[in-house]
């Protein structure tokens, strides 16, 4: 049952980051030739271009939807599959969305408010999909594998696919546009990196008296290593098992819960780590 409620909600929350994300495409960005990052970007360029140069129009939704396929079949090579089940949703979703909704202006011509708020919900948006596990699919299923692999944030890489986008948009459109679109994407990133802190490591301390079940648990479902030492409770006088180790916040839950599992008293903190050398393996967990 617990299982349940905890994939309703990543599914809700799913939902409600895609539609955020699509109301600062449709109703912020798009209308003034703004653009977007990633897949949705390019989509974006590709039909503008074309209904510059042959006057000929499609559906942003649709387009979005086919150019992710790739990116897809990428992530089930390369992804697992739960993050690729909620990216496909994700993709669904955001393709509906910016296919149906009606385009509608709402703060009028003002550009630079625009670039502001469609920056900070597609920021927003975006991190949501991610913070549970998801994306908002096309280049962030890449972008959260090259993270992973690479030690870079999201946000890095946001910025330097976005930078190349920006520049063939200001070369054919105008560098108005173009300039804007930069402030947008860098709120865009910066909001991603606060909503989503999948790569900030953190540590766990864990007293309990079932050290040794815990330790055992967490090795064999993880790919982490954990440290144990003895102590005393000060009030109590029975011996602790003190248990030390150090991961992703992404994976936070799952570890809560697999302690949770053998000690639901034990006693846990936890503590930002802003830096760590030696062997340690990001993973997704399913």
């Amino acid at each position: 049952m617990e299982f349940i409620k905890r994939e309703y909600k990543k599914i809700i929350i799913i939902a409600i980051g895609s539609l955020i994300y699509s109301i600062g495409i449709v109703w912020f960005l798009d209308p003034l030739g703004l653009y977007s990052g990633g897949l949705t970007g390019i989509s974006q360029l590709i039909l503008n271009a074309f209904e510059k140069f042959f006057n000929l129009s499609f559906n942003l939704g649709l387009l979005l939807f086919i150019l992710n396929i790739p990116v897809i079949i990428f992530g089930f090579i390369k992804m697992t599959r739960k993050f690729i089940y909620y990216s496909i949703y994700s993709v669904l979703l955001q393709s509906l969305f910016i296919g149906l909704f009606p385009i509608h202006l709402i703060l009028e011509n003002d550009l630079l408010s625009n670039a502001l708020v469609g920056g900070i919900l597609i920021g927003i948006g975006t991190g949501l999909n991610l913070r549970v596990g998801g994306s908002a699919g096309g280049l962030d299923i890449v972008f959260q594998y090259l993270a992973f692999k690479k030690n870079v944030t999201m946000g890095t890489l946001g910025i330097t696919l976005n930078l190349f986008i920006i520049s063939i948009a200001g070369f054919m459109f105008g560098w108005a546009v173009a300039i804007y679109t930069i402030i947008r994407v860098i709120i865009t990133s910066l909001v991603i990196d606060k909503v989503h802190t999948s790569y900030n490591y953190i540590k766990l301390e864990v007293i309990t008296e079932k050290g040794e079940e815990i330790a055992n648990l967490l090795v064999s479902r993880t790919k982490h290593g954990v440290t144990v030492s003895k102590g005393t409770g000060a009030y109590s006088h029975h011996e602790k098992d003190i248990l030390h180790t150090i991961i992703s916040s992404y994976e936070f839950n799952k570890f809560i819960m697999l302690i949770r599992e053998i000690d639901n008293d034990a006693f846990i903190s936890v503590s930002t780590v802003k830096k760590v050398v030696g062997n340690f393996t990001k993973i997704f967990i399913d």
